[in-house]
């Protein structure tokens, strides 16, 4: 069930460093929230689970890492885990359907090619 962005235990300000970064590293695919900061049971120093919704190919490692990099190094109280869909199990993405907030949306002007070609010449 996709709940209100209004439902997640996030100051504002949190909310924009979380899209800033997502929208540097990720701008190609969805970003949903789910866990505890989307059900109202996150406790202050709670972790923020995200789910990064790839479709074709799981993220590049180099992605995924430079991601992680960017909360670690973010002025964000807690830790950020990051799953991404393609590596979850069925049993798991049902689980996270059953509640999560979209964080962001797929942005389809900016879509890199999940299996890159060389150009042609």
């Amino acid at each position: 069930m996709h709940a209100a962005l209004e439902t997640l235990t996030l100051s504002p300000e949190q909310l924009e460093i979380i899209r800033q970064i997502l929208h540097r590293h990720v701008p190609q695919y969805a970003v949903w929230a789910f866990g505890s900061r989307t059900k109202g049971t996150a406790k202050p120093y709670s972790d923020l689970d995200l789910a990064v919704i790839t479709t074709r190919e799981p993220l590049p490692l180099s992605v995924h890492a430079d991601l992680t990099d960017a909360f670690s190094e973010s002025d964000l109280p807690w830790k950020v885990d990051l799953a991404d869909w393609q590596l979850l199990s069925e049993a798991f993405r049902t689980e996270i359907a059953k509640h999560y907030v979209v964080l962001q949306k797929a942005d389809k002007t900016n879509r890199l090619p999940e299996n890159p070609r060389p150009p042609k010449h």
